[in-house]
């Protein structure tokens, strides 16, 4: 059973003066650290081991404070290098996609405009490749760079700088000490506490510790009085019960200090597949304005169709775009596990490797696929659901091509029914039609000896040429296309 990582978003509430500034000096000594240890490994000149102890001379910290602070600088430099790959891989494929399309540019002037998009495009190119053949990462700010510029301009205190850069401290967890021993968590009498180790040292040379209250989320039905959702306070305190680690991350933002607590859901319960493929699946296809479902009986056989329309993913600002997709899977899982079945979806990686319009840029920048296809993947196993994730390939063609005029649906509703059918594990074969009206006989030999993946892209070639490129066109006047009579 893979691990259901859940971070519980918890606030430290009724915090003293007195405990507010320790724990705000601890956050300037754990940020300092962790600056202090990016630096060190960054320049890569000090040998390994030897970090964590300097740290914690240097700043008077446990050692688990200071492996804490290497750690999270090297997994930042990680990202970074991550990052850096995925940034030059894209700019790649766009210089090769703007040098496709000035070859076929015919004014001056659409020339003149590629030129020059495709300089701006290899000089980041260019500069990506110098940082991963020099193995470097480009510059980072601690504070976020739009802030520099502001504190450079004046429009921010020096004060408001440093609390931008000093605004949180993390702390692994600890199965050995049952839990977290820097950041541990206490449940006493219906109430939670996290009880913080401070910089502060007793006679005995530890820790002075301090409890601040601590609220977790828990959601009461106005009419009912009964949890509505989920019941993160007893997930917490189940979870407490186990003695398995998890991590604390406090985060200080508009005067307050947020409390990010990860756990492992699968220590607490077991997961079954109670909801799964005998009975059926539900194809989903992830669309910028919401998911189209379809359904398939146990045999593979269409039963019926519908598109959860959310159109407010399209402009809606972060926090209320997550909880639209929130909205949405939940629809989604409900739906699951009233027909009793599984879900299908599609395993997407997305690139931002397009040169786009700034309007289809918005959009695609705004809606969070892989933030939707993961709370679905979540869920789905939180409710016991089966699920699948089969590949994207040609999803919307296929379902366009061979089944949206069978059974009268929109082209992601198609979609979602190739996606289902995959789950079966069906081979899409090429309708007999598609072959004897595009191909000409003396091709059949030849195409038929293709794999499948060529077949639908050579199909879907010779529709475009007759002038079906666009799903509209096809639904409209697929036989005319055709020369169905």
């Amino acid at each position: 059973m893979k691990a259901i990582k859940t971070t519980v978003k918890g606030v430290l509430i009724n915090i003293s003066n007195e405990y507010l500034d320790e724990i705000s000096e601890l956050m300037t000594v754990f940020s300092s650290a962790k600056r202090f240890a990016f630096k060190r490994l960054n320049e890569g000149k000090i040998k390994k081991g030897e970090l964590e102890k300097l740290i914690a001379h240097k700043y008077g910290i446990n050692i688990r404070q200071s492996k804490d602070a290497a750690q999270a600088a090297r997994q930042m430099i990680a990202s970074q290098k991550s990052l850096i790959k995925d940034y030059y891989e894209n700019y790649a494929r766009k210089v090769k996609a703007i040098e496709k399309q000035l070859e076929k540019a015919k004014s001056q002037k659409k020339t003149h405009a590629l030129t020059k998009k495709l300089e701006k495009r290899k000089k980041k190119q260019e500069f990506y490749k110098n940082h991963i053949d020099n193995d470097t990462i480009p510059k980072i700010i601690f504070g976020g760079r739009n802030n520099f510029i502001r504190r450079c301009k004046g429009l921010i205190s020096n004060e408001e700088w440093k609390s931008l850069r000093d605004n949180n401290y993390y702390s692994r967890g600890d199965k050995t000490k049952k839990g977290n021993p820097n950041l541990r968590i206490v449940i006493t009498n219906n109430m939670a506490f996290l009880e913080i180790s401070t910089l502060e040292k007793n006679e005995n040379n530890k820790a002075v510790k301090i409890r601040v209250p601590l609220y977790l989320p828990q959601k009461l039905s106005k009419k009912t009085g009964k949890i509505n959702g989920r019941n993160y306070r007893q997930i917490i305190s189940d979870y407490l019960l186990t003695g398995e680690a998890y991590q604390v991350e406090l985060i200080k933002k508009d005067d307050k200090i947020y409390c990010h607590i990860t756990i492992d859901e699968s220590k607490i319960r077991e997961y079954k597949e109670e909801f799964n493929l005998f009975n059926g699946v539900i194809g989903v296809d992830t669309n910028p304005d919401g998911l189209a479902l379809t359904r398939l009986d146990k045999d593979g056989n269409y039963k019926w169709s519908v598109y959860l329309k959310e159109s407010e993913l399209l402009y809606a600002r972060t926090d209320r775009r997550e909880n639209l997709c929130g909205e949405l899977i939940r629809n989604v899982v409900n739906i699951a596990k009233s027909e009793q079945c599984a879900i299908a979806f599609e395993d997407l990686k997305f690139k931002n490797d397009k040169d786009v319009k700034s309007k289809f840029a918005r959009t695609k920048h705004q809606f969070i696929y892989g933030k939707l296809l993961s709370m679905l993947d979540t869920r789905a196993i939180r409710e016991n659901i089966q699920r699948f994730k089969v590949k994207p390939q040609f999803t919307s063609k296929i379902g366009l091509y061979k089944y949206c005029h069978q059974y009268g649906l929109d082209v992601h509703n198609g979609a979602a029914l190739v996606i289902a059918r995959r789950a079966f594990g069906f081979n899409e074969k090429i309708p007999k039609v598609l072959k004897t009206k595009l191909l000409e006989k003396s091709e059949l030999e030849k195409f038929n000896k293709q794999v499948n993946w060529k077949k639908w892209s050579i199909i879907n070639q010779r529709i475009k040429k007759k002038g079906g490129e666009y799903p509209s066109l096809w639904l409209k006047h697929r036989k005319l296309l055709l020369n169905i009579s």
